[in-house]
């Protein structure tokens, strides 16, 4: 199995969370540390599910615990069959307490390749997500610090955050900066906005697209992702979540395929939204009436559109 578009921050252990919090003087119980990493059944949109990330960043501003973070994820992915991760961060996010962000992309390096050493015939890459909103000098930052790294375990470059309260547009300047570099890049678009944004990420030189569930919207824009091959790195029970569709029923899912367009299947975030790719292949079976053979398919998009070949 291959999981192309998973954040560190939201599939952290909540046990290790709770250790991390216990050593900062925060007195809660695993209970009470699993419910703020996990997503309300009452979520209204993606900016409230953005808010079970406050403690995962809280905690992530050691070196020890960046490595730990990634080496725990992997040996996780690795237990549940999982053959190939591309694990996305934000190196901004971690450098509130001191840490500069080649320091934080390292201690991630060092973590991804701990992790790989440990479990044969599982690979990991990583890729540095800049931010939406006014983050652009970081961003920057990010964006020479991935084409710094670029390698056998750092392998792009992305962009997340609220989609809907910070265009796609305004980040140009980053982008222009990554093709400078020669550093491939996908780009969080079609979630919490339209179609519009998944034009804007494409015309930036996004290779791949972060969720794109919405070019369902746009006829033009769905002919356009199958005929050029555009893999989507689709999230279904996140977006469900986050209320990008109403009913499960209607999620697009099998209708994208069956129009020819490269969907991946993928988990988004692991404790946030209590998933895993086998809990994901269940849902696009029953709710997107997904056979084995088409979900098979899947995989093989998903083998084809990995940064690191």
């Amino acid at each position: 199995m291959i999981d192309l578009h998973l954040h560190l921050d939201g599939s952290l252990r909540p046990s290790t969370v709770r250790e991390w919090l216990s050593e900062e003087g925060y007195d809660f119980s695993l209970d009470e540390v699993s419910s703020m990493l996990t997503v309300a059944k009452e979520c209204r949109d993606l900016n409230d599910y953005l808010r079970t990330f406050e403690y995962p960043v809280k905690v992530l501003q050691k070196k020890e615990n960046i490595e730990r973070a990634v080496m725990e994820l992997g040996m996780d992915l690795h237990a549940e069959g999982v053959t190939y991760a591309e694990v996305r961060f934000a190196p901004l996010l971690s450098t509130k307490c001191g840490l500069t962000i080649d320091e934080v992309v390292e201690a991630a390096i060092n973590g991804a390749v701990m992790t790989m050493d440990e479990c044969a015939g599982f690979r990991m890459g990583l890729i540095l997500c800049c931010m939406r909103g006014d983050e652009h000098k970081a961003n920057l930052e990010t964006v020479r610090a991935a084409g710094k790294y670029l390698g056998d375990v750092v392998c792009a470059l992305d962009l997340a955050g609220a989609e809907a309260l910070y265009n796609t547009e305004l980040f140009e300047e980053e982008f222009k900066l990554a093709k400078e570099l020669g550093v491939p890049f996908t780009i969080h678009a079609g979630e919490a906005a339209g179609p519009e944004s998944i034009w804007k990420a494409l015309e930036m030189g996004a290779t791949r697209i972060g969720h794109g569930i919405r070019c369902i919207e746009d006829d033009v824009l769905v002919d356009y992702l199958a005929r050029h091959e555009i893999p989507l790195e689709i999230c279904p029970i996140s977006n469900m979540q986050t209320r990008v569709f109403g009913d499960m029923d209607e999620y697009p899912l099998k209708e994208l395929f069956m129009m020819g367009v490269h969907t991946t299947l993928n988990t988004d975030n692991r404790t946030v939204s209590n998933t895993n790719l086998k809990e994901e292949r269940e849902f696009a079976k029953k709710y997107c009436r997904m056979t084995d053979e088409e979900l098979d398919a899947m995989e093989e998009y998903s083998k084809k559109a990995k940064f690191l070949k």
